[in-house]
């Protein structure tokens, strides 16, 4: 874990950067004698500053990449990275070698920085504080929030990393839209139609951004509707996104949601019936791509009897209808799709 944790605090280093090497230098050669080398520019200290300084966005580059090598090169030779239990990974040699065997033990993480505080100590060192979220990385990784701390010095008129330190995030201080924010992609209306059935899904945020709520309905040829609500929320004694369900026939069901890939979500549902038969299956939900999903229910038992798996389900999106709201306040624009179902409940 120690080296995954340090590899949130790195990306810091991105939103500290946004205030470096922005302005030019604050003192001249003198006039007579020819300059040796021109001055190195002095860090800004506005943090509202927008542009990325080329070096940093190496940096992002060779983080993308998993180039364990490009990164410890950014960093001093005496460097220090400290995780959030205090141990301390220094130098740079042994700094590559950190990253090379996390990046090899987690491929496929994504970080993104959200820089706080900017304080220019002197001329030549400046600290950056803020926090991090870790997101990806394949089956079972949950997002992970940390804060850090960088202290970037310039040393032959070039930034370099300094010392990188992870503090753990206290819960309170982690809004649920952080925890949720990866399946917000999912919000809209969806709709399969079969031969013999009809599914509907609609997804909308709760007040506050608290929860993700679904409504559906499932019309069976010859049947009457069967509804339900879904509420998809983060569950801090599990440590995992949960979902609990009632349906329009009075039964209910929670379910546990595990990231298996970046477009395939693993829910394992358990409920019960409006007669008290208990109810659980393994429910696979599989991006296709930005506008369609597939849902399958397999592993099914219902009342201590094995039924039938369902057969996937393929849902897409449909266009928003002209002046149709939400029930509640409407959503922040949906980023690109990370893995979500936005199918009908199945048993």
């Amino acid at each position: 874990m120690r080296a995954t944790l340090s590899l949130i605090g790195v990306v810091v280093v991105i939103g500290a950067g946004l205030a470096l090497a922005a302005g030019p230098g604050s003192q001249a050669p003198a006039p007579a004698q020819p300059p040796i080398a021109a001055p190195a520019p002095a860090p800004a200290a506005a943090p509202e500053a927008k542009t990325m300084p080329e070096p940093l966005v190496a940096f992002v580059k060779a983080y993308n990449a998993q180039d364990a090598a490009a990164l410890a090169d950014l960093y001093t030779e005496d460097a220090a990275v400290v995780d959030s239990e205090g141990q301390a990974t220094r130098g740079r040699k042994d700094i590559a070698a950190m990253y090379a065997t996390s990046f090899a033990d987690v491929p496929g993480l994504k970080i993104e920085a959200t820089l706080e505080i900017l304080r220019t100590l002197t001329p030549d060192v400046v600290q950056a504080e803020g926090q991090s979220r870790l997101s990806g990385g394949g089956a079972g990784n949950a997002v992970q929030i940390s804060r850090f701390s960088a202290l970037l010095v310039r040393r032959d008129g070039k930034w370099r990393l300094a010392e990188l330190r992870d503090y753990p995030t206290p819960a309170e201080d982690i809004t649920s839209y952080e925890r949720l924010r990866d399946l917000e992609w999912m919000v809209g209306d969806w709709v399969d139609e079969s031969e013999n059935a009809r599914v509907t899904a609609s997804v909308y945020w709760a007040d506050n951004q608290s929860f993700l709520v679904r409504t559906y309905s499932v019309e069976v040829q010859g049947e009457a509707p069967k509804t339900g609500t879904m509420f998809i929320g983060w569950d801090p004694q599990t440590g995992q996104i949960k979902s609990w369900v009632f349906d329009s026939e009075g039964g209910h069901g929670e379910g546990l949601w595990t990231r298996a890939a970046d477009n395939q979500w693993i829910v394992k549902a358990h409920g019960v019936l409006r007669d008290g038969r208990p109810t659980s299956a393994t429910q696979i939900h599989t991006i296709l791509n930005k506008d369609s999903v597939k849902t399958a229910s397999i592993d099914r038992i219902i009342g201590g009897d094995i039924a039938p798996d369902i057969p996937e389900i393929v849902m897409v999106r449909r266009p928003p209808q002209p002046g149709a709201g939400q029930p509640v306040a409407a959503p922040k624009p949906a980023e690109a799709p990370k893995a979500a179902p936005a199918g009908a409940i199945v048993r």
